[in-house]
């Protein structure tokens, strides 16, 4: 259960709009480690278990034991990967209004820092997700044969393609966040959310400049988004439609904690009545995740990352929790877990296929495969962001 410890009285001076600390906001890195850590669970399923209808058609539920069935309900507890990533939007937009409120950056000092802070590991990323798809054609070229009709397959074989034909046009494409052609660099499908994240923080310095109005704006656009059904136009109208919305959830919140008793009312809910929200919100974002109702799942995902930011930062949950401290280690190299995941966990498809001599499984050895890709996106984070993001500071 949720703690049902009171907000803290410091939190009453944000009514006169008073900026966070970073040390109040410390707690929130938690979040975001959560985030990055079930993508990579989700992923993980995709490259390394043929789990959901696949597995129903080999193993139908007629022959299903208790523990079976507990496995399998497990299993999908990891099915809202795209909905973490909008929970995470809406973190980096409290974030980047919590920045540039506390020190404001002109023009050309703030996307100094963003390119300082994004481009160094994003780079480092690309190469390495296409030296792991070279080692994968080499080692396990039955991994890129789509006889089986997987989509995994397929999209190896044809980012394989993709990378013996690149050139300049694809350097450009890649330097913009942009697939080669049809498949991004390395096959590394994360970066789909890298370029609403970049078209966010180009907006940043003139949005905050008039900030009330670019709230009015964003939600206008994402409601008639939503009611013309504008997804997968272009990346730009995605961006101006869909997904800078959740970055502006994200900003209008920190508005509202720092000038509002926002915290303070939070801190007077029964606990129990929010661990009841949390479950729900959580049960119905799985449900539209799996049946992949993206608008409505967008939404959910929204409330529960605005309610979550709230209940942390109001002292409903303990900073010294076993899995806070856990989820926090995870946030501070969120950044490189979310990049280098996808490479390392079709590396380690490679090795399955290699050893095996089978392009399909059903064991779940996904599980196997989560902790050891984050011990090495640890290792690969302080060779690489680590050293952006000291420089980056310094920017």
């Amino acid at each position: 259960m949720l703690s049902s410890t009171s907000p803290i009285a410091k939190y009453l001076r944000q009514e006169s709009g008073v900026p966070l600390s970073y040390k109040e906001l410390d707690i929130l890195h938690a979040l975001r480690g959560f985030c990055a850590f079930y993508v990579v669970i989700y992923h993980a399923k995709y490259i390394l278990w043929s789990g959901g209808r696949e597995f129903l058609a080999v193993f139908p539920r007629t022959g299903w034991s208790p523990l079976d069935y507990g496995a399998f309900l497990f299993d999908m507890l990891s099915s809202a990967g795209y909905e973490m990533v909008i929970f995470f939007f809406v973190l980096s937009g409290f974030f980047i209004r919590y920045a540039q409120s506390r020190k404001y950056r002109k023009l050309r000092a703030f996307y100094v820092n963003r390119i300082v802070r994004i481009y160094p590991p994003y780079l480092f990323a690309s190469m390495l997700a296409a030296i792991c798809l070279w080692g994968v054609a080499r080692v396990a070229p039955e991994a890129l044969d789509f006889a089986n009709g997987r989509e995994l397959n397929i999209k190896l074989a044809l980012a394989w393609q993709e990378l013996h034909t690149f050139d300049i046009i694809g350097l450009i494409r890649t330097l913009g966040f942009m697939p080669v052609r049809e498949i991004f660099i390395g096959y590394n499908g994360v970066y789909w959310s890298l370029l609403p994240e970049a078209l966010f923080y180009l907006l940043v310095p003139l949005a905050f400049w008039r900030a009330h109005f670019y709230y009015a704006i964003s939600v206008f656009l994402y409601a008639s988004g939503a009611v013309w059904d504008l997804n997968s136009v272009s990346p730009l109208i995605d961006y101006l439609f869909i997904y800078n919305f959740y970055f502006a959830i994200g900003a209008i919140l920190y508005d509202i904690v720092t000038r509002t008793a926002w915290l303070t009312w939070f801190g007077r809910i029964s606990g129990w009545g929010l661990t009841i929200l949390v479950l729900l919100l959580f049960a119905s974002l799985l449900g539209l995740a799996i049946l992949k109702f993206k608008i409505l799942s967008g939404l959910v995902a929204t409330i529960l990352a605005v309610i979550s930011i709230s209940l942390m930062l109001a002292g409903r949950v303990r900073h010294d929790n076993l899995l806070v401290r856990i989820l926090h280690k995870l946030g501070v190299f969120s950044f490189s877990l979310y990049l280098y995941h996808f490479p390392l966990l079709f590396l380690c498809y490679a090795g399955l296929v290699y050893f095996t001599g089978e392009t399909v499984f059903y064991v779940r050895y996904y599980w196997l495969a989560v902790p050891l890709v984050t011990v090495a996106s640890y290792v690969l984070y302080w060779v690489s962001e680590r050293i952006s993001v000291n420089y980056s500071r310094k920017a």
